[in-house]
């Protein structure tokens, strides 16, 4: 079972919500200060995060799962949001430059097949960016959250994830270390957490933020054929085989020998 888009709304709603998105904005923030122009596509439900992008991308769109449902957003302005099966995405080859991957990994049917479809719609040098449920972190088990549903990854699997589909990771990062309950209770205590555990212990936060990038590289269309080298052996090392037996069949008996 997998919240759908009535519940990651009335999550973000609440206190709760609103610090998560605090945090994990920050981290996103800080591996993607901008879009630079960039075509950017976000792939499930982002638009929490994706108001930072609305005016530097271009286009920014916002493509809700059809398992999960969409809303139409922004609030106020022409609608951004389309809805797909992340296995058959509706955009064209190498038509984006960035991919944002949020409450999607952990909650897509088909995960290889969105994969490839991400690496499809990217351009080649294009990036694309994870977060994901830390499998380690209470978060992972925090059913009152989105990050409690569905299938959390660790830092290995996630690394694993985008190599097995042509990616090469160029970040990893992490964010929501403060446990779920303490988040709840004090926001001071939660923000000195997540001070030190950006520090010292990175790899346990509540969320992994894994960035990736496409690349192609060059190869040979046509096989290269080589020029055949001659080798000439040795006059004499080799000789032909009636050359051998005509040889072989002269001797001093067949020869007469005249005397006086």
């Amino acid at each position: 079972m997998f919240p759908d888009v009535v519940h990651l709304k009335q999550f973000y709603a609440t206190r709760l919500g609103e610090h998560v998105e605090r945090l994990v904005f920050k981290a996103l923030l800080a591996m993607w200060p901008d879009a630079s122009d960039d075509a950017m596509l976000v792939i499930g439900y982002g638009a929490p995060y994706a108001d930072a992008y609305l005016k530097t991308a271009a286009p920014l769109i916002v493509c809700m799962q059809a398992e999960q449902g969409a809303a139409a957003w922004p609030a106020g302005a022409a609608n951004r949001v389309a809805m797909a099966h992340d296995s058959e995405l509706p955009f064209q080859n190498n038509s984006m430059n960035r991919v944002l991957l949020i409450h999607s990994v952990e909650h897509s049917e088909q995960l290889n097949a969105m994969m490839q479809e991400v690496w499809r719609v990217l351009t080649p040098g294009g990036r694309v960016l994870a977060v994901v449920p830390n499998r380690v972190s209470m978060w992972a088990g925090a059913a009152e959250t989105p990050f409690g549903f569905g299938r959390p990854f660790n830092v290995i699997q996630l690394r694993a994830l985008f190599t097995n589909h042509q990616f090469t990771i160029s970040n990893v990062s992490s964010a929501l270390f403060t446990p779920p309950f303490i988040a709840k209770l004090s926001r001071r205590v939660s923000q000195k957490i997540e001070a030190i555990g950006r520090v010292c212990w990175w790899f346990m936060g509540g969320v992994l933020l894994v960035e990736a990038e496409k690349q192609l590289y060059a190869s040979l269309k046509e096989s290269v054929v080589r020029p055949r080298k001659t080798f000439r052996l040795p006059h004499g090392l080799l000789q032909p085989e009636g050359a051998k037996s005509s040889k072989s069949n002269t001797s001093p008996s067949n020869h007469k020998v005249e005397s006086n």
